[in-house]
């Protein structure tokens, strides 16, 4: 994967913040393709990660079997349990890394869902700073994959209150999306 990506990483800020991928975290990326866990295991290749999965992605014995083996957490996204929480702080408590697609599903051109404020409650919750990355999706398979990166962001210091409201979250969740659209101009500052 490390040779078939070509990885090239460009950070938010200019260069990469020391100890990034070190300690736990969650890490919340946009879903652009298929393979976006892949890339986000080649941007961290030094660290375990955890995705955060769907029910629907486990509607077959095999898939099942596959999801399970690569230590997926399911989730259901009309319904979240507290099983869910307890899984990803177990991984945390372990100080493995999380990743979650904070879209819910592969973006495509016709659709334009936000950000679902998951992430930042898990990351509220398990007292741990979110690590956001930008999958750049190529044209052609053969070109080389951009990704941005973010420092750590915590998210204590984006609110006001040691335990925040539902508005604060939500609040935290939109500043995410709008720094995915600053690290997609990164991207295309680059490419040109």
């Amino acid at each position: 994967a490390i040779l078939y990506l070509r990885l090239k990483k460009h950070y938010l800020n200019g260069k990469k913040q020391k100890g990034l991928f070190k300690g736990p975290a969650i890490i919340v990326c946009n879903h652009a393709t298929y393979i976006d866990p892949i890339i986000v295991m080649v941007t961290a290749w030094s660290r375990r990660i955890s995705f955060v999965a769907t029910l629907d992605l486990y509607s077959t014995k095999i898939r099942s079997f596959f999801f399970n083996a690569i230590r997926c957490i399911k989730i259901n996204k009309q319904n979240v349990s507290m099983q869910t929480f307890k899984e990803v702080q177990n991984i945390i408590n372990y100080g493995h890394l999380v990743g979650i697609f904070p879209e819910g599903h592969i973006q495509t051109k016709d659709s334009n869902d936000h950000y679902k404020s998951g992430a930042v409650m898990f990351a509220t919750l398990c007292n741990v700073p979110i690590i956001q990355i930008y999958i750049h999706k190529n044209k052609h398979w053969w070109q080389r994959q951009h990704v941005v990166v973010s420092d750590k962001i915590y998210v204590n210091e984006l609110v006001n209150s040691k335990i925040p409201s539902v508005s604060e979250i939500d609040e935290v969740t939109r500043f995410l999306e709008k720094q995915e659209l600053e690290m997609k101009k990164i991207v295309k500052i680059e490419r040109e």
